[in-house]
């Protein structure tokens, strides 16, 4: 008689006892007799035996736990990177800072982070103190979580914030952070002018050595950057077009602000670098697990912050789903030239336009702050910003603030794939 085929599963083997009937002793021979010995006696027996389905060990709980351990090692595994890796607040800690009576809508770091990026000039032959310089570049990022937002103030390293704070007599702010009289926290003698001034909130500080973006490149075994001018100045020189350049070519491509196509000096300097933050943008959306590991070693180098490990993998996270069409450019608009030092000394200050003409070119400073760094429905007053009060003429040019979203500034580049050989 053919067997029926069960759906359940169960041991009909016969070394020890029997799975599915109530248990064979070894010695009930007579059994084996009455079913003619073997096994084909027992299968006989089978069709009249109800089925017992063999129940499954349960082994979630032994995988739960194993994920668990994972995460926990990874966690760890992660803030000891961290750690070794990255200074952790090097320049010292930002200290809270009161608006005041300013009717700010509060925010929650979950949604949105302002992050102060400063890059720092440790030229030879310049005895600042460890880690501390000029800050040769002033980026301020208001970064919104929720809507997956990037957008970045461009401030020119000669801007003059007035007599008020310790520069060295320059009046410049790319002196705050090592003319300031807080010698234990230099990061808080920019925060804080910087937070008073423009009354923009700062939560958390990156600082990188000069030197760092000249290594990122050479880590990567170069850049391929879009050069929007022919450049030539100090015995290097780069022609216009998509280029592929190593740390040194780069260290020059963003950092200098001379020669032919200069004339407007660190205004046009900024410029370039938007070319440079879209390539560096476009690699690091390609970072492989070696090139992480190649850049630890940077960071511990040239890298300093106060962003905890919680607040940087929650930015990180946000930040993979980043699209270039989220990421906007933006400049303090200003101008130069001489009879706008209001001491009469005539330095050469880059003069920030508070007021602005009317005009989307000349906007002004504090219409600009309240459209894209502030929250909706929040406005300052250009008088109520603590920036000195410059009265630009008419007949003086504004440079503009010149929005772009990084997406119109890889057009201008002719598209992200344009191929260059090393």
């Amino acid at each position: 008689m053919a067997r029926d085929n069960r759906k359940h599963s169960y041991n009909t083997g016969r070394a020890g006892k029997r799975q599915g009937v109530s248990g064979r002793p070894a010695d009930h021979d007579d059994l084996d007799q009455y079913l003619g010995g073997g096994d084909a006696g027992y299968d006989e027996l089978d069709q009249y035996l109800p089925v017992v389905p063999v129940k499954r060990r349960r082994r979630w709980p032994v995988v739960l736990v194993a994920v668990v351990l994972a995460a926990i090692l990874g966690v760890v595994g992660v803030f000891a990177l961290y750690s070794h890796y990255v200074t952790p607040g090097g320049l010292g800690t930002i200290l809270p800072f009161n608006f005041g009576g300013d009717d700010l809508t509060p925010y929650k770091k979950s949604d949105v982070v302002h992050i102060l990026i400063v890059g720092i000039d440790n030229e030879e032959g310049r005895s600042y103190g460890a880690g501390l310089g000029l800050t040769d570049m002033l980026l301020y990022c208001r970064y919104d979580l929720k809507n997956n937002r990037l957008n970045m103030l461009q401030v020119p390293r000669d801007s003059y914030i007035g007599e008020d704070y310790p520069t060295n007599g320059t009046g410049k702010i790319n002196a705050l952070l090592i003319s300031g009289p807080d010698k234990d926290n230099p990061i808080n003698n920019l925060t804080t002018a910087f937070q008073a001034q423009f009354k923009l909130p700062v939560d958390h500080y990156v600082a990188l050595d000069m030197d760092a973006m000249k290594t990122i490149v050479n880590t990567f075994g170069g850049l391929k950057v879009y050069v929007p001018r022919d450049m030539s100045y100090g015995g290097s020189s780069l022609q216009q077009g998509w280029r592929w350049l190593d740390g040194d070519a780069a260290e020059f491509f963003v950092r200098n602000r001379h020669g032919a196509g200069f004339e407007r000096g660190d205004i046009d300097r900024l410029d370039n670098q938007r070319h440079f933050y879209s390539a560096l943008f476009r690699r690091f959306l390609n970072l492989t697990p070696k090139d992480i590991s190649n850049l630890l070693p940077v960071f511990k180098a040239y890298c300093n912050s106060d962003i905890g490990l919680g607040d940087m993998i929650g930015i990180a996270i946000a930040g993979l789903n980043l699209d270039a069409e989220n990421v906007l450019f933006c400049k303090a608009p200003g101008a130069t030239g001489e009879g706008l030092d209001p001491t009469g000394q005539n330095r050469n200050n880059y003069y920030l336009d508070l007021y602005g003409r009317g005009t989307e070119d000349a906007p002004g400073l504090a219409s600009l702050l309240d459209q894209y760094f502030r929250a909706e429905g929040d406005s300052v007053s250009a008088d109520e910003l603590l920036l000195p009060k410059i009265n630009i003429p008419a007949s003086y040019a504004l440079y503009p603030p010149n929005v772009q979203m990084m997406g119109s500034v890889q057009e201008v580049e002719g598209g992200a794939d344009v191929d260059v050989e090393p």
